[in-house]
Order: structure tokens, then C-alpha cells, then sequence
């Protein structure tokens, strides 16, 4: 009793921090814990007529849909975890060589201006992306396929032809997220302090070993807290990229379908919504996992850049 009261003496006193944080703690749990109850829908055959609570339980029924329904979940599968640690490598590796190079510009102001143009494109929707990509990529009338026609070239149908799409999706992700994740890094890099930099260059330090021994050094904790936070989303993938820039085009499925875009689909064209409930539950459970034992690892390879 004694220890509750003190707990709500001390929100009294620190009354104005509670109500600053008040909204975000209503807006997490309206939209992030409320939501977990629907969670028995994996468990259940949903029954519109009857309601989530009120439908049937059928046990497992659900999962063995998903893993028994022949190649397509373990492709899906294998194509989001396979995206995810692609664009993880080649954002991560971008973002800090962009952040590096304004770091490193002589004019700072070029700089500054360099790296607000790079943050832009995170600001485009992906159905505008997507209308970009279709004036590139489109048979009769793109870019791309003019080009290669005026040259005397056989035009390529690039919607029906999968094994292009690995290379367009990864350049789209780097244009579109570059700028932002390099925002994290240039913030580090600014406070790193520059005495460090003076005393490596009287030592004749040149600039490839300042950057080896000081900047990716100060670096590393940001890059492992991110990839860590990261690794909660390895089932997940853009539902814009992979759903409205592919055109859900199925001939184009082998490699581009993942399994937020299959449970999108799934939704659209089904009414099955206890295997698209299990799908999502299996998601948050293996990026919970992976989040946890790749903290475990990290805590005891380094401690000090772990998250707990």
C-alpha cells in the first residue's frame, strides 16, 4: 500500500512529464496492444456470421494450412527473409558512405544542401514510385525500352519477366531510404569530438585511416542498435514496394511476393482470414524471437552494444 502510494505521489509530482507522454501511451495501446486481442483469430474458423469471439475454435488448423499448402509459403518465406537481409546490407552500407561523405565535405553548406536532396525521395509515396517505375519499365512507351529500341534492341517486357525485379527493388530502396538511415549516422558522426581527428592527423594519420580507427569505431553501437530493432521486421516488407510497385502482377510472384503482400492479397481476394490471422502471428513470433536471441548474442560478443 505504502509503495503504491508513493508511486502516485510521484506521478503528482512529475504531473506535467505524465501528461506530455499521456497521448503516446493511449495511441500505444489503442493501436498496439488492443489489437493482440484479436490474436484468437489464428485459432479459430472465422464465421462472419457469428463474429470473431463467437466463431469456432479449430485448433491448429490454421498453421498446418500454412505449412502443408505446398512451395508457395517457404518461397514467400524465403523471399522476405532474403529481401529483408539484402536491403538491411546495402541500406545500412549506403547510408553510412552517405553520411561519411557530407561528414567529410570541405564546403559544409554543399554538403548540408547534398544531403536534403538524398532525404527527399523518403517523402514520395510509393504510388507515385510506382507510376516513376511504370514510365521506366512500361514495354511500349518506357524510358528504359525507347531507349533500347532507338539502339536497334529487342524490347523486354519487364512485368513478366521475374528475375529483374531482385535488382529493381533493391535500387528503389536504396534511392527511397538512403538519405533518412544516413540521417542517423551523420548525427553520430557530428559529435564525434573533432580533437580526436586533430590528434590522429599530427600522428600522420591520413583520411582512409581516421575513418578506419575513429569514424567506423563510433559508428558500430548506432549500426547495431538499428540492425537489432531491425531484426523485430524480418517477416515484414513494405507492403507499397513489394504490393503497388510490383502491380501485384503474378508473373512476376517468384520473386516478388513476400508474405505481407501474400496476406494482403489474401484479404482481397479470400475470405479466410483465420490463415491470414496465423500468417501474421507466425511473423511477429519469429521476429520476436530473432530479436531476442540475436540480443543474447550480441551481449556477450559486446556488451555495451546490446538493447538489454
Amino acid at each position: 500500500m505504502k509503495r503504491f502510494q508513493s508511486g502516485v505521489k510521484g506521478l503528482w509530482k512529475d504531473r506535467e512529464l505524465v501528461l506530455m507522454a499521456l497521448p503516446a501511451v493511449i495511441l500505444l495501446i489503442l493501436f498496439n496492444y488492443v489489437p493482440m486481442t484479436g490474436l484468437v483469430l489464428a485459432f479459430k474458423k472465422f464465421d462472419f456470421s457469428l463474429g470473431l469471439y463467437r466463431s469456432p475454435w479449430n485448433g491448429l488448423e490454421n498453421f498446418k494450412h500454412l505449412f502443408l499448402a505446398g512451395n508457395t509459403y517457404w518461397r514467400i518465406t524465403r523471399n522476405t527473409i532474403a529481401y529483408y537481409l539484402l536491403f538491411t546490407a546495402i541500406e545500412t552500407v549506403c547510408s553510412i558512405a552517405l553520411a561519411v561523405a557530407v561528414n567529410e565535405l570541405v564546403f559544409k553548406k554543399i554538403g548540408k544542401y547534398a544531403h536534403s536532396v538524398m532525404i527527399l525521395p523518403t517523402f514520395i509515396s510509393y504510388v507515385a514510385v510506382t507510376y516513376i517505375v511504370k514510365a521506366l519499365l512500361d514495354y511500349n512507351t518506357g524510358v528504359i525500352n525507347s531507349i533500347i529500341a532507338s539502339g536497334g534492341g529487342e524490347r523486354v517486357n519487364f512485368y513478366m519477366q521475374a528475375q529483374f525485379w531482385p535488382l529493381i527493388l533493391s535500387l528503389i530502396t536504396v534511392w527511397k531510404q538512403t538519405g533518412y538511415g544516413s540521417v542517423l549516422y551523420l548525427s553520430v558522426l557530428s559529435g564525434i569530438d573533432q580533437e580526436l581527428y586533430e590528434s590522429a592527423s599530427l600522428d600522420g594519420a591520413n583520411v582512409w585511416k581516421r575513418m578506419r580507427y575513429i569514424t567506423f569505431p563510433m559508428l558500430v553501437p548506432m549500426m547495431m542498435v538499428k540492425l537489432l530493432l531491425g531484426l523485430g521486421n524480418i517477416m515484414h516488407s513494405d507492403t507499397g514496394l513489394f504490393y503497388q510497385v510490383t502491380r501485384n502482377t503474378g508473373a512476376l510472384y517468384k520473386t516478388t511476393q513476400v508474405l505481407d503482400s501474400y496476406v494482403l492479397n489474401s484479404i482481397m481476394t479470400a475470405t479466410d482470414f483465420g490463415v491470414t490471422a496465423a500468417t501474421t502471428f507466425y511473423q511477429s513470433i519469429i521476429g520476436f524471437v530473432m530479436v531476442i536471441a540475436v540480443n543474447l548474442i550480441v551481449r556477450k560478443v559486446s556488451p555495451e552494444n546490446s538493447l538489454f
